[in-house]
């Protein structure tokens, strides 16, 4: 496929290690991130200096500072907006290019949604059942899972998944040397592809006290088949170490599933109700 694709645009692979408890697997990393750095020097005619990057590790920290200020507002209790309004501002900043104008941006609408939540300007809904999210990326037709989920009675409250959580709860040190920061932080994201993963257990259970989760519903995609294993181990640490509800659904991009998302979703939050 990449071979393919290279005769399109200018393709550069990564070899990502499928663990992060070795030191070799932070040292290949840290190879592969200069390789990068060097490809891209390379075709784009510029010097990436470690300046210059800590400059970017600064801005792109800062950007998470600020929607990890604007999703933990969902700790409030009822939170002040809806999940599926709380996503769709995550997966619309990948698509800002613009990042200080969007930094601005999100700080404006936390101001607003305080200042409305703090003099009952806002009208969230009380007693609904709080889910957190796990699992694959949602975005586009998956949309679906999050609306099904609230229109059944939930209120999700976290998303630790990619697109979520997942990649912004972890800021990038800008001491020392700043490659060595990024292949600490970028190893340490819970992904599935890692193994083994205890990462995902540590995050897990730190989000679901910190948002008062009654529910954890897994969303993996068709032939993701790593998030598809690790169902079994994040089922077992739910139910016997949480000791809440949990449940996985297995969709894809298609709408040919949603009667039966909606009738199994629907019995899971009678079950929280």
């Amino acid at each position: 496929m990449f071979e393919y694709l290279d005769r399109i645009t200018p393709v550069h692979v990564m070899r990502l290690p499928d663990s992060n408890n070795r030191e070799e697997d932070y040292a290949n990393w840290r190879k592969e991130i200069r390789y990068l750095k060097e490809r891209i020097e390379k075709e784009l005619g510029l010097e990436i200096t470690d300046e210059k990057l800590k400059d970017s590790i600064k801005e792109k920290n800062e950007e998470r500072r600020v929607f990890r200020e604007f999703y933990e507002l969902s700790k409030l209790d009822p939170p002040p907006l809806s999940g599926l309004e709380v996503f769709r501002v995550l997966f619309s900043s990948g698509y800002a290019f613009d990042k200080r104008k969007q930094i601005e941006t999100i700080r404006d609408l936390i101001s607003a949604i305080k200042d409305a939540y703090a003099n009952n300007n806002l009208r969230p809904q009380p007693g609904r059942p709080r889910i957190l999210i796990t699992g694959c990326p949602v975005g586009g037709a998956t949309e679906k899972v999050l609306r099904i989920i609230e229109e059944s009675g939930g209120t999700i409250v976290c998303f630790e998944n990619c697109g979520g959580t997942r990649d912004r709860e972890e800021l990038v040190s800008v001491q020392g040397d700043p490659y060595e920061a990024l292949a600490e932080k970028y190893l340490n994201i819970t992904c599935s592809c890692m193994s083994p993963n205890d990462n995902r257990i540590t995050m897990l259970s730190r989000l679901i006290d910190e948002y008062r989760a009654d529910g954890v519903i897994d969303v993996v995609l068709q032939a993701c088949h790593t998030y598809n294993v690790e169902t079994y181990r994040i089922k077992e640490f739910v139910r016997q170490e949480k000791h809440i509800p949990y449940m996985a659904v297995e969709t894809d991009y298609s709408q040919g599933d949603e009667g039966q998302l909606k009738t199994r979703i629907s019995a899971f939050m009678e079950m929280l109700l």
